[in-house]
C-alpha cells in the first residue's frame, strides 16, 4: 500500500513539470504598443486591463499593434410570466476592435465581439446585482482572451 501511495506522489509531483499557462505571453508573435478607449467606460477599462499584460518592451521579431476599443452594453428583458412580470433577463455585450500597424496609422483589421447570456430574474435584487456583475466579468473574460486569439491570427 505504501509503494502505491508513494507511486501516486511521485507521478503527481514529476507530472506536472512541463505545465505553461494557454495565454503565456512568452510565445506571442506580437505585442501591443497602445490601448485607446473610444468609448469611455466600465467594459472597456477591463478590457484594456487585461490586455496590458501584452505590452512588451522586448520588441525583437515581433509585431506591434495599436489598439482602438470601443464597448457597449445593454440589457434587455426576454420573458415575461402570465402577470406580466419580468422572469428573465439578456445580456448583450458589443465589443469594436481597430488594430493598427505599429509605426503608421494604418488600419489592418476591425474586430467585432458580441455575447449574450440569458438570465433569470430574482426575488431579491442585491443577489440579482451581484449575479449581473459576475456574469458581465465572464464575457468581459471571454471577449478578452478571443481578441488575443485574433490577434495571434492577424
Amino acid at each position: 500500500m505504501k509503494k502505491i501511495i508513494l507511486y501516486f506522489c511521485f507521478l503527481a509531483i514529476y507530472g506536472c513539470a512541463g505545465y505553461e499557462p494557454l495565454f503565456s505571453t512568452k510565445e506571442l508573435s506580437y505585442y501591443v504598443i497602445d490601448i485607446e478607449n473610444v468609448s469611455k467606460n466600465n467594459l472597456t477599462e477591463k478590457i484594456s486591463k487585461r490586455l496590458k499584460n501584452y505590452t512588451s518592451k522586448d520588441n525583437s521579431n515581433k509585431k506591434g499593434y495599436k489598439l482602438e476599443i470601443s464597448s457597449n452594453m445593454n440589457n434587455m428583458i426576454s420573458s415575461k410570466d402570465g402577470k406580466g412580470n419580468v422572469s428573465s433577463y439578456k445580456m448583450i455585450i458589443s465589443v469594436n476592435v481597430k488594430v493598427f500597424n505599429q509605426d503608421s496609422d494604418l488600419l489592418i483589421s476591425t474586430l467585432n465581439f458580441n455575447k449574450d447570456f440569458v438570465y433569470n430574474n430574482q426575488e431579491n435584487k442585491s443577489n440579482l446585482d451581484k449575479y449581473k456583475k459576475d456574469i458581465q466579468e465572464n464575457i468581459i473574460n471571454k471577449i478578452s482572451q478571443d481578441i488575443i486569439i485574433k490577434l495571434q491570427s492577424i
